[in-house]
């Protein structure tokens, strides 16, 4: 996500108004062998999408359900149904980075990302249900959430708002927000023992939640950088939030942005680190040959190589730092998934067109599939499709590329090639 994106987000002043909720889809089986998917993909560029000859975000149609207080053009979202092969999109009054289904596949909800709105929506009809605002004034979305797995429960963070980044850190620490599905309602919320927290992940023991947080202290103006204090995975009990174990970066410049669990033994972090375009230029002095601007940044802007990091929450170690035999190959980590059948960690790196293959267990990299030959150029997005037997990732602008789980194949037969309009991650359902 671009700093000019946290920028227009972060900016716009928004007003809770409710909707009416509908109904949504039936609830989907795992592991089904042809089993057909949903996916829904934010679209991050609404004034490059037209819709009958305007920008989307400047349309009255479009924006018919915005709330008359939200001044920003919104966030796009695609459905795409491998079923019946339709895609539906709709414009919503959000700047959101990754949407969370319910366990039964009925409702979808929208975290903002460093905004001041929240939305759910039926996954089905994108009609939306209703709108809300972050537990209070001094906070802002975090970016990411999940359902408890009874999906009684919306589990979000939300971020301090950006303020003197000199200050204390413990005084940027973010929250962790329980909120009730049907009504957005805060039930309870809690420190995230971390300044800005963004990814989460609930653990199958339904007890524990991971927290990823960036460190970063402050919403620095364009070709400044972040200001960085203790950037941090934390894990946490998911009823009443004491903090079980809280891992510090050793890299001053790295962020700790997304994450995967296997279980509380096995615990997988992406590292994150942005550069000047010198800092860039400067690398690429030691390579031969010619090679491309990265076209998912600002000019002024790189994503240096940085690697992922395993813990263990339940002997409190840090384990393997993985980086490529060619740190290039690992740049701008983007997502991650666990892969259980395989014991295997799944994260896709953006700014180099590579997918890493990590074991589960040891940490160690397994493989690396350079996708930028597949076509599959700005990977972002990564799941595990319903169907047990595949794996999908999708591209920045538009694509979506499957994978055999296990040997890492390309099925190109099964690939799509709808357009997202620039996102950062993929969302998925049984269809």
């Amino acid at each position: 996500m671009k700093r000019r994106d946290f920028l227009k987000a972060s900016a716009a002043g928004l007003a809770a108004a409710a909707l009416p909720a509908t109904a949504g889809t039936a609830a989907p089986a795992a592991g089904e062998p042809g089993r057909r998917a949903v996916f829904l993909v934010p679209g991050y560029r609404t004034d490059l999408a037209a819709y009958r000859g305007a920008p989307v975000d400047r349309s009255p149609e479009m924006k018919r359900h915005f709330p008359k207080d939200f001044d920003a053009g919104g966030t796009l979202v695609t459905r795409i149904d491998e079923g019946d092969g339709t895609v539906r999109r709709a414009l919503m009054p959000i700047f959101g980075h990754k949407i969370t289904v319910s366990p039964d596949g009925r409702l979808a909800f929208w975290n903002s990302m460093n905004g001041l709105s929240l939305v759910s929506f039926d996954p089905a009809t994108l009609e939306m249900g209703v709108y809300a605002q972050p537990r209070d004034g001094d906070h802002i979305g975090g970016g990411h959430a999940v359902f408890t797995p009874d999906g009684g429960l919306i589990v979000a963070t939300e971020r301090k708002m950006f303020g003197d980044p000199h200050a204390d850190p413990r005084d940027q620490y973010g929250l962790i927000t329980l909120r009730d599905p049907q009504t957005l309602r805060v039930v309870e919320s809690y420190s995230s023992h971390g300044v800005a927290p963004h990814a989460i992940a609930l653990f199958d023991d339904g007890r524990h939640v991971a927290v990823a947080h960036y460190g970063t202290m402050n919403l620095p103006r364009p070709n400044e950088r972040p200001v960085i204090s203790e950037p941090s995975l934390c894990v946490l009990e998911l009823a009443g939030g004491r903090l079980v174990r809280k891992w510090t970066g050793d890299h001053p410049r790295r962020e700790v942005r997304h994450l995967a669990v296997g279980g509380l033994d096995r615990i997988a972090a992406i590292l994150t680190e942005e550069g000047s375009g010198e800092d860039m230029r400067a690398r690429h002095r030691d390579h031969g040959g010619v090679y491309e601007p990265d076209l998912s940044v600002e000019e002024g802007y790189s994503y240096l190589p940085a690697p992922v990091r395993f813990f263990d929450a339940a002997a409190g170690t840090a384990g393997a730092t993985s980086l490529a035999p060619d740190p290039m190959d690992m740049r701008q980590g983007q997502s991650m998934v666990y892969d259980p059948v395989h014991n295997q960690v799944i994260a896709t790196f953006t700014s180099s067109h590579t997918v890493g293959v990590f074991d589960g267990a040891s940490g160690a990299l397994a493989r690396l599939v350079r996708t930028g030959g597949l076509g599959l150029r700005y990977p972002r997005g990564v799941v595990l499709h319903p169907d047990g037997v595949h794996y999908v990732v999708s591209a920045s602008w538009g694509g979506l590329f499957h994978f055999r789980r296990g040997d890492h194949g390309h099925v190109a037969a099964r690939d799509r090639h709808d357009l997202f309009f620039d996102h950062s991650h993929l969302s998925v359902l049984a269809a």
